[in-house]
């Protein structure tokens, strides 16, 4: 008798022991896998207009549909939807203006591309003018603010006669490869090196043109400061272009934060505040 009772105090010990270190915070099951980020590619070639992509719930396909289908479907342009709609797909702010995009592949050349990767708005197309470029860079400026990375490859045509060749040229090649310096300084970066070497076959061809080249600045830090440094920005740039052999009429201004691009905060606001404009002030003779 006295050893059952042993026995069977023994055996609730050992109970009462395993309930005491068992740790209470594990989960009582896995935990739900993370969500994937939503994602969009749209794609208008040939009167073939392609959707692909993942979104959170139907109602945003929809939605995209919807809109394709009254913009495009009286122009003949057939809509191939690839789109794929799943549970563990992250909802995103940029879904709900999405729609409103759409309009910009029409303002294309017969062949644009817009994707979304939930970080990035990457733009691809051409454009008959720089003015309808700005357009859909105004058009989609909406969607930046909700945090997306615009990458513009955007190409505006380039219009023949008068002064506009030159200027064309000369902002097409700026828009897809800007001229970078070290933070807060007027140190040219290898990129910005790479991009003035894209423009001196460009002004070559022009060497009685006179050419503004203009710095800008951000909306931080002081005023004075931000004209001065944006001065001497410029004025790096015309020291180099003099150096590789051009003999163009330059002028270095330094404008600060005077001419802003765009009024937002977000990182691709400021970047392309920060920037070197060329105004040719006589054309010479490209």
């Amino acid at each position: 008798m006295r050893r059952r009772t042993i026995v069977g105090g023994g055996a609730f010990a050992l109970t009462l022991l395993a309930l005491v270190c068992i740790p209470r915070h594990l989960p009582s099951s896995a935990a739900p896998p993370s969500l994937v980020p939503a994602n969009f590619h749209a794609r208008l070639e040939q009167n073939r207009l392609t959707f692909r992509g993942a979104f959170p719930d139907a109602a945003s396909r929809e939605r995209i549909l919807e809109q394709a289908h009254g913009l495009y479907d009286k122009a003949g342009v057939t809509i191939v939807d690839q789109l794929t709609v799943d549970r563990q797909i992250a909802s995103a702010a940029w879904l709900a203006p999405l729609p409103a995009l759409l309009p910009v592949l029409g303002q294309m050349n017969g062949r644009g591309s817009v994707i979304i990767d939930g970080r990035s708005l990457v733009l691809t197309g051409r454009t008959a003018s720089e003015q309808a470029k700005d357009a859909i860079l105004r058009a989609v400026a909406p969607m930046t603010s909700l945090g997306l990375e615009l990458e513009d490859h955007v190409l505006a045509a380039v219009p023949s006669g008068g002064r506009f060749p030159l200027q064309a040229r000369l902002n097409d090649i700026l828009s897809r490869h800007p001229i970078d310096f070290d933070s807060n300084q007027s140190t040219l970066t290898p990129r910005g090196r790479a991009a003035l070497d894209q423009l001196i076959p460009v002004l070559q061809r022009a060497p009685r043109a006179a050419i503004e080249i203009g710095g800008h600045t951000d909306g931080f830090g002081a005023p004075d400061y931000n004209r001065e440094l944006s001065r001497r920005r410029a004025e790096t740039v015309r020291q180099y272009l003099i150096t590789h052999g051009l003999t163009n009429r330059f002028t270095a201004v330094g404008y600060g934060a005077a001419k802003p691009r765009e009024t937002g905060k977000t990182q691709n606001a400021l970047r392309r505040n920060r920037r070197i404009e060329f105004l040719v002030q006589e054309p010479g003779d490209l």
